[in-house]
Parts: C-alpha cells; structure tokens; sequence
C-alpha cells in the first residue's frame, strides 16, 4: 500500500496495460467513485444487529453551569474511523490549553459525567469515547519544542505526527518512532503504544524519556521510566484510562539517506532471510514487508522492502507532500472488488512502483537504478488515499507472532480468511521486539506484527463475517503464543483477552488506584474492566 508517484513522468507497458484492462472492466462512473476524494463524511448509521443501540441519548441533569467548558459540539454523536460506533455523547470539548482540561475534569466531576480524550479518533472500538461522556478533543493542544543538542522533542499530545514531521525536517532532524501513517495525534500514539517502519526500536515506549499527565483529581505527574514508574508503564498503551497525557520528551535521531530496496522471498523463508539480512544489520534504517493477496500468490510471496544508510553527496531534499491521491485511491479501491483487482494491484506494486518511486540521485553515483530516498520522506505517509465515497469501511487488525511461528500463522491466516469469505485487502509485516517497557505487553519476546487490512459493507452480512474472522484469528494467534492490538473492534471474549494479556487483572487494578472513582473511561474499560 506504499505510495505510486510521479506516475505521468514515467512509461510502463505492464501498467498501461493493467490500467487500461482495469478501465475497461468498470464503467466511467466507477472509475470516477473509486478515484475520487469524499465530499463530505461518510454516511455511518449502520448499527451492528447485536450490538446496544447507543445513539440514543439519556436524560442527563447538570448541577453547574458550563461556563467552564468550551464545548465545540453539545450533544449529539461521535464515531470513529470504523463507522461501526456511533455512540450518542454529552459534548465535545475543544482543549487549547491544560487549563481546558482542568477545567473539563472538573466539570465532569459535579455533573457524574465520564471522560475521554481523543484525538483523530482511528481506534476502532470505541476506545477513545463512551456514551454520554465528556469527550476531550485534544488537536488544538499541539505546541512543539526541540532540544536539538540533545536530541530531544518536547510536543504537546495533540501534535500529529505530520506537523511534528515538518518541524524536524527544518531541522535536519526525523522521528525515531512513530506510525505508519502521520495523521495520528502523539497522544493517540502514546495511548495504544503504536510502532511503525521503524524497526529499531519498533514501538513508541522505547523512544519516551518522560510525559506530564493530568490525573482524575486535577493533579499533574511527571512520570519516567525512574519517577511515577508504575504511572509510566501504565499509562503508555493505557488507552487514556489514567489521565490525559499533556506533553511529552521523545527522542528523535538524525534525518538520513537511504537506498530503497525491494526483495521477492516466500513467505516460509521469511523468518529465515531476516535473521540473515536485517535483524543484527545495523545499515538497515528502516524496513517493512508485504504478502500478497493476489490470486495467484495468494499470501505466499513476500515483498521485503528495506532502506539502507548510505553517504549522500549533497543536500537531503526537503519534504513533499504526497502527490496523485487520485491513483493510488482507484487501484485500492479496485482491489477490494475481487481477484483481478487484487492481481491488478500486486502487478501494479511488483513491477511498476520500482520505477515510480520518488527517488534522489547521488551525484558521486553513476548506477541509474540506485534510488535514495530519505527517512522523513519514507515515513511521511498521510494515506489520504485511503478516504473514499464508497459505501463501505475498511477494518484494521493487528497480531503479533513469534518469529519462528510465523509460517504457522500465515497458514491459518489464508485459511480462516477463505473459509469466512472476508474480504481482506493487505497484510504489512512489521517488526516489534519485546516490551519491557510498558505494563501491557503486546510483545511478550521479538516479534513480527501482521498489520491485515480488511474491507466489508456496512451491512449485517458482513459484520458478521469479519466478526467470526476476528474471533478466529485471536484464538490462531494465542494458540501460537502470540497476541493480538487492542484498539480494535471489541469481538474477543474474555478468555481471548487473559489468555493474550495475563497482566490484564493487575492493569485495571492500577487503574482503579489511580482513578478510584473511575472518571476516566471509555467502551474497552466498559466491556472488559468491570
């Protein structure tokens, strides 16, 4: 799902061909539906059969006035990137500064209100809300700071990932950690302990010298991996159950050149070929790969994609921003209709991205198929591709396995996906290594992460499709000692939960000690916590 640029400045039979065959088989309209941006935000009244209707919403006194609060939205619903959790709320309020959300807690506390912070709002649970809460938009908090000597970034939590990106890239500066996609907010980040192409060091806990976090009674901490520790290791993947986290210290590394290189293994030699090539090669800066959903690959043949350091005669181009949106939206979209949409895509991405991609030339170089690229470039990915006017939604879900399970996994996966009939559409290796950083681990050792990226209808078919699909990966995954992400639909039982996440009991123990009245809450801690 990596980026196709530039793609009028180049000349490829393999994809006229593909496009023109694509054209051909999908009316004009089609074309126009899948290649264009939406107009406005998608339709999102679909309301799983088995789920409780939350879009109502319930009688609520207030005891004092809400003078306190700056609220942007009074009433009404909110819903996150899924479009499966509509959920009816008391209000939003637009944070601009701590003292916004000291009064907002505060506010909540006299009127028996729940709170929530959320950011872009992409977990897909209902994570970051519950119904008829005080939901905290935390976007406008967002000031960045930069000790450069040391190499350390100071940014309030509502900072994305984009704008902290920008700022650094003046500085000859890049993240060390971070998503796969700049949209998210770092408090988003910090909250579900998310990782990326980074693979050294993988998740974002590694990267946190300290945060300031504001607690249930107004009181703000200071917590480190040497001061509030228990605070720290919580908070970080605690899914905003402790408090809302207001800034913090991250370190960020040097932006760097590098030689963009793809390879073509099986999947069963995977494990193999990265302890070989990537895993103790300190020149490997960044790394993902991707197994294929074509038919005639079927979740076999692997894409390995590494960036390697190298020396760079001259000045690191400047970031740009991503170009044809367009492109990219229609063969994605394509994809989701059936085999030849799939084989299209893989076709597309196997031969012609290598010679689209966005590359700079050494000029002490003299090999023309060398492709440089650096590393803010590699990581700033908006994806804005990604939105659509079509009437459905696209589900991520996340396992981890250990390295030596992974042909296991893949096996299962390919089954479980065939015998539901779920519509999955890419499937990206990552590389986790073990936590011991954070009280809720999703990686118990070295681990590689299957991000899957599934599409269904907004239709009861479907959900109940992708829900057995669901179910039937966690148990694949536990029963392989591996774990699945947490900030995804709410489909596992709790048995799935303790078998992944034995540390669960304890986790929500700390929370109560922490947040004794429970002000702090949102569906995951409703479902699971109580």
């Amino acid at each position: 799902m990596r980026r196709f640029k530039n793609f009028f400045h180049k000349k490829s039979t393999i994809v006229t061909s593909l496009i023109i065959a694509s054209f051909i088989l999908i009316s004009a309209k089609k074309v126009f539906d899948y290649a264009s941006p939406p107009s406005r935000e998608k339709d999102c009244n679909f309301i799983f059969p088995n789920a409780v209707d939350q879009t109502k919403p319930t009688t609520i006194t207030i005891k004092t006035p809400e003078h306190l609060v700056a609220l942007e939205q009074k009433g009404g619903v909110v819903n996150d990137a899924s479009c499966l959790n509509k959920t009816a709320v008391y209000g939003v309020v637009k944070v601009s500064a701590v003292e916004d959300v000291k009064n907002a807690l505060l506010f909540a506390k006299e009127n028996d209100l729940k709170v929530s912070s959320v950011g872009q709002r992409h977990s897909m649970g209902g994570q970051s809300f519950i119904q008829n809460g005080l939901v905290l938009d935390m976007r406008n908090l967002n000031q960045i700071k930069l000790d450069k000597e040391h190499k350390i970034l100071n940014t309030q939590t509502g900072a994305t990932w984009a704008q902290i990106q920008q700022f650094l890239d003046k500085e000859g500066l890049a993240v060390k950690a971070m998503q796969s996609i700049n949209i998210f907010t770092v408090g988003g980040t910090l909250s579900v302990n998310a990782h990326g192409i980074a693979h050294n060091p993988g998740p974002i806990a590694p990267t946190v010298k300290s945060f300031r976090i504001m607690l249930s009674n107004g009181e703000i901490k200071t917590a480190s991996p040497s001061e509030n520790t228990e605070l720290f290791k919580s908070a970080l993947g605690g899914y905003g159950l402790f408090g809302v986290i207001l800034d913090v210290n991250i370190e960020v590394v040097d932006n760097e050149m590098y030689e963009y290189k793809t390879e073509y293994v099986s999947y069963k030699d995977f494990p193999e070929y990265y302890k070989k090539n990537i895993e103790n090669n300190d020149q490997v800066g960044l790394t993902y790969s991707r197994i294929s959903v074509s038919p005639n690959s079927y979740l076999t043949e692997t894409a390995v994609h590494t960036y390697i350091k190298t020396k760079f005669d001259g000045e690191i181009p400047a970031l740009k921003p991503d170009e044809h949106n367009w492109l990219n939206r229609l063969v994605i979209n394509f994809s989701k209709t059936g085999s030849f949409g799939r084989w299209t895509r893989w076709m597309l991405e196997k031969y012609a991205e290598p010679s689209l991609h966005t590359c700079s030339r050494n000029q002490a170089m003299s090999q023309k198929e060398v492709c440089l690229v650096s590393r803010n470039q590699e990581m700033y990915d908006s994806m804005g591709y990604l939105k659509n006017k079509l009437k459905d939604t696209d589900i991520l879900q996340e396992y981890f396995i250990p390295q030596e399970k992974m042909p296991d996994f893949v096996d299962g996966l390919r089954n479980t996906v065939k015998e539901n009939g779920a519509n999955l559409l890419n499937v990206t290796i990552r590389i986790v290594h073990k936590d011991t950083v954070t009280a809720l681990p999703y990686a118990k050792e070295d681990m590689f992460a299957f991000v899957l990226y599934f599409n269904q209808k907004l239709n009861e078919k479907e959900s109940k499709i992708l829900q057995k699909t669901t179910t039937d990966l966690i148990d694949l995954a536990n029963n392989l000692n591996g774990t699945y992400y947490l900030p995804y639909q709410l489909y596992y039982s709790q048995e799935q939960l303790h078998k992944a996440y034995p540390e669960i009991d304890s986790f929500f123990a700390v929370k109560k000690k922490y947040d004794p009245t429970i002000l702090f809450d949102n569906k995951f801690y409703e479902k699971y916590g109580k």
